[in-house]
């Protein structure tokens, strides 16, 4: 049993006659005995649950953000209050977001357009009572600056944490009114549709998300919209899911495009199953088999084209609670584990190919260190420090040794020079292989960056081609006014091919690249509609292509180029924000001719997607083929995998989404060596960890 712990009155006497209005039991603010984080100021987040309205915590900072209250142990809630401090007063957009297990949560309660002000209570009632480990609140929209007066978790816990036993048997499931078949109570033993347990959400017409949920279709969700329009369905729990049915609502019948996304309550989304061109009809029934089973925690159903205004009839989602926490991806128990120690804002570690076991690190000041067996050279690689602007998100960026470095001895650097500019230079080893002559510069390209941020910088070498890739962001204005991931005559916001090797000055364009023929295109561009595609990476066995890019305001996501590939896709920024219309561009939002993401997360505890390193080392067969990457303020990181493709299945089929661990380091960068160990390197700690079994 765990110790219990010292009980702590409700703050008001009125609070504490409602709790006990609806419990038997004595209902206690078991905040106080939680430990506050927040994506802003966190040093301040205990003025918030320390009982004490008169003191605050402010991020000091406009929405988004997001505070959260996390526990040692599983507490029983029945409710959750929140003392506003705002001014001026308006409207605000909130979220509360319950997890019941390390890394796991899922979306309660959605307060919408709420007028708030100063001092004014927000209530939510848990009913029934949660198992409840972290509660967490994401702020959407606010008219001020986002901040706390108090927030207050309340439950019967009169025996203090609940034992480990006891939170698995008091996670309810909710109402089971609406179920199919008898309306017995749902269990591990018993499948039903889970959807009326949740909670609807919608790209228009929100009000009325909740009649695709209700059992009844004769009540319909209409977006009163034409595509791109998405629903999501946000179930109270997790649930084992194995069929998803969407009952159409179409006034013309005709070809629609539709893709069905999951979500596992440990931060991620993955596109399950797309429907292109796909004739459909009104009361038409879609159904997706979910084979395995799926733990699933949302359910969001994108529609990218139809004839008519996008809306459902019924969304059901056929499931049970899992009997035990059931693995997406099958991977082993990681950790990290120090490799090595005293660099300085490393921000890539890499490997030259050249069979010597060496790593090398790049720091952002200007330096590139070499770490042979956990130690790091005192002398650089390369030293030009004197050349590189730094730090925020410039500096010395990437490092790439090109197929048979070893008798070539010659590699690639990207870098912020005095200038602003992002430049792409050759350099050339010394007779002693551990050194670099600094003053041996070829300067290949340079890019003008208009601002200090979406400076992109990450360059590597196809595996199959030999060619040299660039990743270059979309320059940082403000909410993208010029929109230059979208300009083909630009070199902003896209995925550069160049050929470096074949001797011609300053490089080459691969004559197969998708634009040399088309006027007014640079014929340097493969892809476009990036905004910052810091970390890409590629599959050294497969060749095919990750991209992570940075969002904005919503979403973080990451992006796939089969090998097989002739280029050309646009990613959609700034059109879209991953699978979300982007609210302040002035183009309009469509998906034609846009290739989605594969997998996206949103700013919950999280802030900028890094990548990125396809598992392909002997240690760990069962993730052979597993991407992984990153959040840079969180320090979580995810493996993602696309099972093995086959005739029955598209290149958006299938894809799924595992977290690997959980960390408070912030990770700048994933990286491999040449054995196929993944790394990564912990930006303020100045650590590189291999990541290992635990």
């Amino acid at each position: 049993m765990t110790e219990a712990r010292p009980t702590i009155e409700a703050s008001t006497a009125s609070t504490q006659a409602a709790a006990d209005e609806s419990s038997a039991l004595s209902s206690e603010n078991v905040a106080v005995l939680g430990t506050g984080q927040a994506l802003s100021r966190s040093e301040f987040t205990h003025l918030a649950i320390d009982g004490d309205p008169e003191t605050v915590w402010n991020s000091e900072q406009f929405a988004p953000q997001w505070y959260a209250i996390v526990f040692d142990a599983p507490y029983l809630v029945d409710r959750i209050e929140m003392v506003v401090t705002q001014l001026p007063a308006g409207p605000t957009v909130h979220e509360v977001w319950l997890g019941d297990e390390p890394g796991t949560r899922v979306l309660y309660k959605r307060l919408d357009n709420v007028d708030t002000q100063d001092g004014q209570t927000l209530e939510v009632a848990i009913d029934p009572p949660r198992s409840v480990s972290e509660v967490l609140i994401y702020t959407i929209e606010s008219p001020s600056w986002v901040a706390w007066r108090e927030v207050r978790v309340f439950g019967p816990s009169s025996a203090g944490p609940l034992e480990a036993d006891g939170a698995a048997s008091v996670k309810h499931v909710g109402s089971t009114a609406g179920l199919e078949g008898s309306g017995a109570e749902l269990s591990t033993q018993a499948e039903g549709n889970v959807a009326p347990l949740g909670a609807g959400f919608a790209s228009a017409e929100e009000q009325s998300a909740q009649f695709a949920l209700d059992n009844d279709p004769g009540t319909t969700w209409n977006s009163q919209s034409f595509a791109p329009q998405w629903l999501s369905v946000a179930l109270d729990n997790l649930y084992l899911v194995t069929r998803l049915e969407m009952v159409v609502a179409q006034a013309l019948p005709g070809p629609t495009t539709h893709e069905v996304w999951l979500g596992d309550g440990l931060g991620t989304r993955t596109p399950y199953k797309r429907f292109s061109d796909l004739h459909t009809e009104d009361e038409q029934t879609l159904e997706v088999v979910v084979d395995p089973p799926r733990r699933v925690s949302e359910l969001l159903i994108l529609t990218l084209d139809s004839p008519s205004r996008v809306a459902w009839r019924e969304v059901k989602v056929v499931g049970a609670p899992p009997a035990d926490r059931i693995e997406e991806v099958e991977t082993p128990l990681l950790s990290l584990n120090q490799r090595a120690a005293g660099l300085e804002m490393p921000v890539q570690v890499t490997h030259a190919g050249d069979g010597s076991g060496r790593i090398f690190v790049t720091e952002q000041r200007g330096r590139i260190r070499i770490v042979r067996d956990g130690i790091v050279d005192d002398t650089p690689f390369l030293d030009i420090s004197e050349r590189v602007s730094c730090c925020g998100e410039r500096g010395l960026l990437n490092v790439a040794f090109p197929p048979d470095y070893a008798a070539k001895q010659h590699f690639y650097v990207s870098y912020t020079d005095k200038g602003g500019s992002t430049a792409f230079s050759r350099f050339t080893t010394t007779a002693d292989p551990d050194r670099a002559d600094p003053d041996s510069e070829e300067t290949l390209l340079t890019i003008n960056q208009p601002h200090e941020d979406h400076n992109g910088g990450r360059i590597a070498f196809g595996p199959h081609d030999g060619y040299l890739y660039i990743g270059s962001g979309d320059g940082g204005l403000q909410n993208d006014p010029d929109i230059p991931a979208q300009d083909p005559g630009t070199l902003w916001g896209k995925i550069l091919r160049i050929d470096v090797e074949s001797g011609v000055k300053p490089y080459g364009i691969p004559a197969d690249n998708p634009f040399t023929q088309l006027d007014d295109h640079r014929g340097e561009i493969w892809t476009l509609g990036l905004r910052n595609p810091w970390g890409f990476a590629f599959d050294r066995k497969t060749g095919d292509l990750f991209i992570p890019d940075v969002g904005h305001i919503r979403r973080e996501e990451v992006n796939f180029q089969p090998a097989s590939s002739d280029g050309g896709e646009n990613f959609g920024w700034p059109i879209l924000e991953s699978s979300l219309c982007y609210e302040f561009t002035s183009l309009p939002c469509s998906a034609d001719s846009l290739t989605l993401p594969v997998a996206e997360f949103d700013h919950l505890r999280a802030c900028a997607i890094v990548g990125g390193a396809v598992y392909r080392g002997a240690k760990f067969p069962e993730m052979q083929g597993v991407f992984v990457f990153a959040d840079f303020c969180s320090g979580r990181i995810w493996g993602l995998k696309r099972p093995d493709a086959d005739l029955n299945q598209g290149v958006r089929d299938g894809w799924q989404s595992t977290l690997l661990l959980q960390n408070s380091v912030p990770i700048s960068s994933i990286g491999e060596d040449e054995e196929g160990n993944v790394y990564a390197t912990g930006y303020q700690d100045g650590v590189i960890y291999l990541i290992m079994e635990r």
